[in-house]
């Protein structure tokens, strides 16, 4: 599969600098899109905004459509499968300013999140837990035998929760207030991390594997879309294709024959992309930077 490499915008803001070092930024060369069959929706990357480096080891981010506002999931130190009860979930605003640090708190590893009507959904380590959105607290917990590492979280239109173990390459489906194991230990999975529901399908990230795989959620029958992502984490749909990050410090996009382009890398900043959100109608990816202590959002645009 080819490979096309555009270093589009390097984050310039790592965790021992002042806060308010300089992005540095690069010009890139517009791609041509009849090339070679790149897809005219891989998209330019322009740095919008970072929070401030308050959000403690954050993994990952979820806009709530209704509220027009930001959940981030933070695991508050590592190691992130450490039973230590500080993490915690916080509202940012789309402009960046932190609304309310601590949200919801009595979590210990926090990463993916769902939303189901008025319920927020969050994987913590080895258990699942509901949280009201109105108030911020903790309503249910589903602790889930066998589990070693709960990761990211999807949910369908029928308010079925899909949540994934990378450790153990599992996905869990929470219906009807049960919890069912999906797919049990299946190594071929590549240590399932992202997880996006897309019709009667999962789309799955490798973060083992480094592939983008397409999983039908009744026959569990699967195809690879794409190879060569890195330690895949989060995965979201972006026009006719897929932006996915690399837990490493970069994002690619997938176009719908399964070509990568690599659209962002900060690993010379030492800066982590973890599991990323797109808000497609407002043309935003927002980046939680792990180790970095901050969400960047950047402006997705057209070449």
């Amino acid at each position: 599969m080819n490979r096309i490499f555009i270093f589009i915008l390097f984050l310039g803001v790592i965790a021992c600098k002042p806060k308010d070092t300089p992005v540095a930024e690069t010009p890139v060369p517009k791609p041509d899109s009849t090339a070679k069959g790149i897809s005219p929706d891989v998209p330019g990357l322009r740095h919008l905004w970072d929070t401030d480096k308050t959000l403690t080891t954050c993994e990952s981010v979820l806009y709530d459509k209704n509220n027009n506002l930001l959940f981030v999931s933070c695991i508050n130190g590592t190691p992130p499968d450490k039973k230590d009860g500080d993490g915690y979930i916080a509202k940012v605003g789309l402009d960046g300013k932190i609304i309310t640090p601590k949200w919801a708190t009595g979590l210990s590893g926090p990463k993916g999140m769902g939303i189901v009507g008025n319920t927020l959904y969050v994987t913590d380590i080895d258990r699942l837990v509901s949280i009201d959105m109105a108030t911020g607290k903790i309503a249910k917990t589903w602790n889930v035998k066998g589990a070693k590492f709960l990761n990211d979280v999807a949910t369908a239109d029928d308010g079925t929760v899909y949540f994934t173990d990378s450790n153990i390459s599992s996905i869990y489906a929470l219906k009807n207030g049960k919890v069912e194991t999906l797919v049990d230990q299946d190594t071929t999975l590549g240590g399932t991390n992202g997880v996006y529901v897309d019709g009667n399908m999962l789309m799955l990230a490798g973060m083992n594997s480094g592939k983008v795989l397409r999983m039908d959620i009744k026959t569990h029958a699967v195809q690879q879309v794409a190879d060569g992502i890195g330690a895949g984490d989060g995965l979201e749909k972006y026009k006719t294709g897929w932006l996915v990050s690399n837990w490493n410090g970069a994002i690619s996009y997938i176009g719908s024959d399964g070509d990568v382009m690599e659209v962002l890398n900060s690993e010379e900043a030492k800066l982590n992309t973890a599991d990323i959100e797109v808000i497609e109608d407002k043309n935003l990816l927002l980046i939680p930077t792990f180790f970095g202590n901050m969400v960047s959002a950047y402006e997705l645009v057209k070449q």
